[in-house]
């Protein structure tokens, strides 16, 4: 969905419509749970999260104001529900699965390990970060949401969020080389 399709949804939503929920639903379940995961380890946890979200959505719909940023709205909603549950333990930046190339597996192998190699050294700095660091640079790069959607998410002032992912690169700079850098903005 468009952003304009996704504020016309949860406008329908709002007063009831139940297609507009749905479409609301199908739209983002993946994002929330891919964001849920990168939080919790647990994938029970994740999943009952978001069905509870959407059942308090779905009740408390007449109550809910229009928003500037569904996607945003329900990532924050998510944040905060997970962050409520004892059984949440931090996590970020999971293995990603990695396609075998057919044409050429010895040159697929060793790209494969270079390439996880790569990917380790990326982690490791990450996981260096602080915590909110750590999140800052989760929902910059790996959910593609705007400086805005990551300071209404963490709950924090514009400003804020920049100096935060301002402080995360600089720290990342001081443990990568510029290439793996680049990784990051392209990767995660």
């Amino acid at each position: 969905m468009t952003p304009s399709a996704d504020q016309s949804a949860w406008e329908d939503f709002r007063k009831g419509n139940r297609q507009a929920f749905e479409r609301l639903y199908r739209e983002h379940i993946h994002g929330l749970f891919a964001y849920g995961m990168r939080i919790s380890s647990e994938q029970y946890v994740v999943k009952d999260a978001i069905q509870d979200l959407f059942v308090e959505l779905w009740r408390g719909r007449g109550g809910l104001s229009p928003v500037r940023s569904v996607k945003g709205y329900l990532l924050k909603a998510l944040r905060y529900k997970l962050l409520r549950n004892n059984k949440v333990r931090t996590r970020y930046f999971s293995d990603l699965p990695e396609l075998p190339d057919p044409q050429n597996i010895e040159t697929n192998i060793l790209e494969r390990e270079e390439e996880h190699g790569r990917h380790q050294q990326v982690r490791r700095a990450i996981d260096r970060l602080s915590p909110r660091q750590q999140e800052v640079i989760n929902l910059r790069f790996f959910h593609a949401c705007t400086t805005e959607e990551v300071a209404e998410i963490m709950s924090v002032n514009y400003q804020s969020a920049i100096n935060l992912l301002h402080r995360a690169i600089v720290q990342l700079r001081h443990y990568l080389n510029t290439a793996l850098l680049l990784l990051v903005s392209l990767f995660f």
